[in-house]
């Protein structure tokens, strides 16, 4: 019996050590942290009125101005004209990364179809576009987007930013960054379940 405790505690140490050294966070992905902006706020670069975040071009801070989409607070990533907001978050070069995001668009003016750009900073980016017709500030149709990028470092920046040189821009909420398991640490997995099964076994005996 001691021997299999031994083994368990390795099994723990291993899974430990493939896993969770490659799990990102995003720090505050619903922004409901920071400066209360009111009904809305406008943020300049170098704003550090949202926690964890760093602006890089002229946003606004939504609060009680439209419906959220989780929360009470969401981004406009257009100011005056095209802003945008970015994160460092810890990585590991090779791993593959899952970033969820919240889209809708400035339901108050043009264009009627809002753009941004999601990009790992020297990585990758990719456009999506949200379409505003029929939305509303109390109905913003909040659509949920998914997108994967391959990390070359021990940290990645995160970055959005309109691509709507206009004051109503698409808007943000709900970020959150996820990873596909390294193969070693589905193995281990499938070890550690036929593991408890052999014991399972055992003590059935």
């Amino acid at each position: 019996m001691k021997k299999v405790q031994r083994l368990l505690i390795v099994f723990v140490a291993l899974l430990s050590f493939s896993g969770t050294s490659a799990w990102a966070s995003v720090t505050n992905g619903s922004f409901e942290t920071g400066t209360n902006p009111g009904s809305y706020l406008t943020l300049n670069p170098a704003s550090t009125d949202i926690t964890g975040w760093t602006i890089t071009g002229q946003i606004d801070y939504i609060g009680s101005y439209w419906q959220a989409s989780d929360g009470s607070r969401s981004i406009d990533l257009s100011g005056f004209s095209a802003g945008s907001l970015q994160q460092d978050i810890a990585t590991v070069a090779g791993m593959t990364y899952i970033v969820n995001f919240d889209m809708a668009g400035n339901p108050d003016g043009g264009p009627t179809i809002k753009s941004l750009s999601i990009e790992a900073v020297g990585i990758a980016s990719q456009t999506y576009n949200f379409d505003i017709t029929g939305m509303t500030k109390a109905n913003m149709g909040w659509q949920t987007n998914q997108w994967s990028f391959v990390a070359n470092s021990g940290t990645t920046t995160l970055k959005f930013s309109s691509l709507d040189n206009t004051g109503w821009g698409p808007a943000l909420d709900n970020v959150s960054v996820s990873t596909i398991p390294a193969p070693g640490a589905i193995l281990l997995g499938s070890l550690g379940t036929g593991l408890v099964g052999w014991l399972r076994r055992r003590r059935t005996l």
